[in-house]
């Protein structure tokens, strides 16, 4: 069976120098060049019965600038391949119009890319070149054992707005946005990728407990996740009881917040938190701690906890 990790695999086999972070890191003369690419399918990433074209648009370019904002880079150019069924040509037209709009409100620039027509469904493809001095750069295989797990920005919230979105569900306006609306946090990649305190760094697509395993595999280690720490608002654990969901494992699965995931010396983790909240005006979580081992453990106020996890593949295979 055709898995994400088996083709990730395949092909780093063949070239393993550049492919196993959330972008290639290409050295240039004066600079490195950071470049990424993500997919968008129709009815697999999005379904356009209630994602309006302003919407995908915004989301096909921040879902790119994430990840070179996972390795602490500035994004600068911009390239666009897109496959139209006719049934969407119109909604294709206000797409267009948006993501340049998008670009230019991130202040990058759109310098090419395809188009071709599709059978049935809408693709997206984005590429996104960004440039960093080589000292500032994050990677995910570099952290250590016995330093802090941290994350920013919320978690749950996206996966929260597609169901409300999939079960028909009215009210939920924060999550839908959430979903629809995810920002690309650049400016916090660039600080964090500075601080020497930071050992590692990556974004959240898929879900905090996948994303966390696949920084633990490339640094070779493992984790202690504290369920405790992960942000439990009264308005986040009433919203999933209303989607008949348990707010852990929305916690630990949901996709799509897009937030950074990075470890930190731990003598260090309470400074660079008070630095970042009055830099940022909001808190990042200290959410862990990597051990020397291989696996990822869940505790609860110290005590260990097993739950039963399904989180976000691309292709239906176990993880």
């Amino acid at each position: 069976m055709l898995s994400e990790s088996s083709i990730i695999t395949q092909l780093k086999q063949a070239f393993p120098s550049h492919i196993g972070d959330d972008a290639a890191v290409l050295p240039a003369s004066s600079h490195n060049m950071v470049i990424t690419k993500d997919i968008l399918v129709e009815h697999k990433h999005f379904n356009t019965n209630y994602v309006d074209a302003a919407s995908l648009a915004h989301k096909a370019l921040h879902v790119n600038l994430s990840d070179l904002a996972a390795m602490g880079a500035t994004p600068r150019y911009i390239m666009l391949g897109i496959a139209i069924p006719t049934r969407l040509s119109d909604y294709a037209k206000t797409f267009l119009t948006h993501f340049t709009t998008a670009c230019k409100t991130a202040n990058v620039v759109l310098i090419g890319g395809d188009t071709t027509a599709s059978a049935n469904d809408l693709f997206i493809s984005v590429t996104a070149l960004g440039e960093a001095q080589t000292s500032p750069l994050k990677y995910r295989n570099t952290a250590k054992p016995k330093q802090t797990i941290c994350i920013t920005g919320p978690l749950g919230l996206a996966h929260l707005g597609l169901c409300a979105f999939e079960n028909n569900q009215p009210g939920f306006e924060a999550e839908k946005q959430a979903l629809l609306k995810p920002r690309a946090k650049i400016q916090e990649g660039q600080w964090l990728a500075k601080q020497s305190a930071v050992t590692s760094l990556m974004d959240v697509s898929d879900g905090l407990y996948i994303d966390l395993k696949r920084l633990c595999e490339a640094s070779r280690l493992g984790a202690e996740l504290y369920l405790e720490t992960l942000p439990q608002s009264p308005e986040f654990n009433a919203a999933c009881l209303a989607l008949k969901l348990d707010p852990a494992t929305v916690l630990l699965t949901g996709g799509e917040d897009y937030g950074l995931l990075f470890t930190v010396e731990a003598t260090e983790a309470n400074h660079l938190a008070d630095t970042f909240q009055k830099t940022f005006h909001y808190d990042f979580m200290q959410i862990g701690c990597t051990t020397s081992n291989h696996d990822i453990t869940l505790l609860h106020h110290q005590k260990p906890t097993t739950l039963s996890l399904t989180p976000f593949n691309h292709f239906g295979e176990p993880l």
